[in-house]
C-alpha cells in the first residue's frame, strides 16, 4: 500500500497515519476479476501543492536520464535529474532497456539538478548485454512481485540500511508469472508478459478509467482486497492509474474469481493499516521512507518533510 505526501512537520509515521485518516473511498467498479474503489480526500484532508513530474514524464522529454553505472551492476543504476523539478519514482516502476530490464526498490522523490545512485531490481533474467544505453519507461510490477519486494527491502533496511531486494526470488516470480500466463520469453522479461497478454489486460483498462479527483485505488481481485495506492495530488494519480490498473490486472488474470467485494471489505485495510506498526528509514534522496505492517497488512509511505 504505496503512498506520497507532503510533511508539514509532524514525525514522517504520524504523516502517514494522519494521510490515512483524511481519506474516503468512492463507490466501487467491477469488471471481470477486478473490484476497483477510487480514493478521496476527505472534508478538510486537502492535497499537496508538491511540485514534481513522474519518473514517466522526465525520461520521455530527456530531463532525467537513467542508465548502467560505469561498472555496470545489477541491483544499481545511475539517474540524473537536470531538469529544474523533482522527480518521483516510484516502487515498482519497470524502466526498460540497458544491459537488462529492471524495477525499482522503493518510492524517492529526486530534486533538481541531482545524480544518484538508483537501487533497482533485475526483471529479465536471460540478458545482460546493451538494447540501448538508457533506460525509458515500462510497466509496474504485478501486485504479487511488489508485495513480496516490499518485505525484502524492507528486511534489508532494517539490517543494512539499504534498498535492496532478493533477486533471485524476484526472478523466479516473473518466470512463476510467465508459467501461470503461459507466455514464452527469450530473455525470460517480465515485459514480454505483459506485451503477450496486452488484448487481455487492455480490456480492464477500458473498464477502469481514471476517476476525476481520485488521489489513489483501493483494488479487489478475485474476490480479496490485494492492496491500494495513494498519492498526495490527483495529478499523480491520474498519470500512473493506467499503468497501476494493468499491474493489478495481470494477477488477475491467472486467479480464481471470487466473491463480490463490500465497501467494508475495503474499509478493513485502510483499518489495518491505520493501526499497523511503524518503522522509519531515510530515503535515498528527499523524504523519509514508512514502512507498517501488521498481521493483515503490509505497506509503506513516501514523506517529504518541509524544511
Amino acid at each position: 500500500m504505496p503512498a506520497t505526501l507532503q510533511g508539514t512537520g509532524r514525525t514522517a509515521a504520524q504523516a502517514v497515519m494522519d494521510r490515512l485518516r483524511q481519506i474516503e473511498i468512492g463507490a466501487v467498479t467491477t469488471h471481470e476479476r477486478v473490484a476497483i474503489f477510487p480514493i478521496f480526500a476527505a472534508a478538510g484532508g486537502g492535497v499537496s501543492a508538491l511540485e514534481y513530474r513522474t519518473l514517466a514524464e522526465a525520461l520521455a522529454d530527456g530531463s532525467v536520464r537513467v542508465a548502467e553505472r560505469e561498472q555496470a551492476s545489477v541491483p544499481e543504476l545511475v539517474l540524473q535529474n537536470t531538469g529544474t523539478t523533482m522527480v518521483l519514482i516510484l516502487d515498482g516502476e519497470e524502466i526498460v532497456g540497458g544491459r537488462q530490464n529492471r524495477v525499482v526498490n522503493a518510492s524517492f522523490l529526486v530534486p533538481a539538478h541531482m545524480t544518484t545512485p538508483l537501487p533497482v531490481t533485475c526483471v529479465e533474467h536471460g540478458r545482460w548485454h546493451d538494447t540501448s544505453p538508457v533506460f525509458s519507461s515500462g510497466e509496474a510490477s504485478n501486485m504479487s512481485m511488489r508485495s513480496m519486494k516490499h518485505a525484502q527491502v524492507t528486511a534489508s533496511l532494517r539490517t543494512s540500511g539499504r534498498h535492496l531486494s532478493d533477486q533471485g526470488a524476484i526472478w523466479d516470480s516473473v518466470a512463476h508469472t510467465s508459467d501461470l500466463n503461459r507466455t514464452s520469453s527469450p530473455s525470460g522479461a517480465m515485459h514480454d508478459v505483459y506485451r503477450s497478454r496486452a488484448s487481455d489486460i487492455s480490456s480492464y483498462q477500458q473498464a477502469f478509467p481514471y476517476v476525476a479527483g481520485a488521489l489513489g485505488l483501493l483494488v479487489a481481485l478475485n474476490g480479496q482486497v490485494v492492496g491500494a495506492d495513494l498519492f498526495d495530488q490527483a495529478r499523480t494519480a491520474e498519470q500512473v492509474w493506467p499503468k497501476l490498473v494493468r499491474s493489478y490486472a495481470l494477477d488477475a488474470l491467472t486467479g480464481e474469481p471470487g466473491a463480490a467485494i463490500e465497501r467494508e471489505d475495503a474499509e478493513r485495510l485502510l483499518e489495518a493499516a491505520r493501526n499497523a506498526r511503524y518503522e522509519v528509514f531515510p530515503s535515498l534522496a528527499l523524504g523519509e521512507d514508512v514502512r507498517f505492517e501488521s498481521d493483515a497488512v503490509i505497506g509503506g509511505g513516501l514523506v517529504y518533510q518541509d524544511l
